[in-house]
């Protein structure tokens, strides 16, 4: 039902042997038009290659992730997709606050204006 009813889903799960690959074509195609799916979790919840094929079919669809997929290469959606090269994990408590509130400046800059001012995937 979330995937069903949001325009943002943003993703804060573990990954078990329930939840990797748990985010497939099937339910990342339940989202809206114009829908976003954000991955702050860890890469291993996502089903890579499904999302590929489903970004390709659905050119309304955005993806942000806070680590590089392992199939980057394929993600050639101009505009609507967006990673850091490698997770960094903050190392105080000030740095994690400092961290979220720099990467969603940096967020909503690149879906407002389209700043690809701090874009490492070129």
């Amino acid at each position: 039902a979330l995937f069903e009813t949001c325009d943002i889903v943003s993703l804060h799960i573990p990954a078990t042997p329930e939840t990797k690959e748990s985010i497939n074509y099937a339910l990342v195609n339940k989202l809206n038009k114009g829908g976003i799916l954000v991955n702050t979790a860890r890469k291993e919840v996502i089903n890579e290659p499904e999302l590929i094929k489903l970004l390709g079919e659905r050119e309304d669809l955005k993806f942000v992730t806070d680590i590089k997929p392992e199939n980057a290469e394929f993600m050639n959606f101009e505009g609507r997709y967006f990673s850091t090269p490698k997770k960094m994990g903050a190392q105080t408590a000030e740095a994690n606050i400092n961290a979220g509130i720099a990467a969603a400046k940096q967020i909503n800059a690149f879906f407002k204006d389209g700043d690809t001012k701090f874009q490492v995937n070129k």
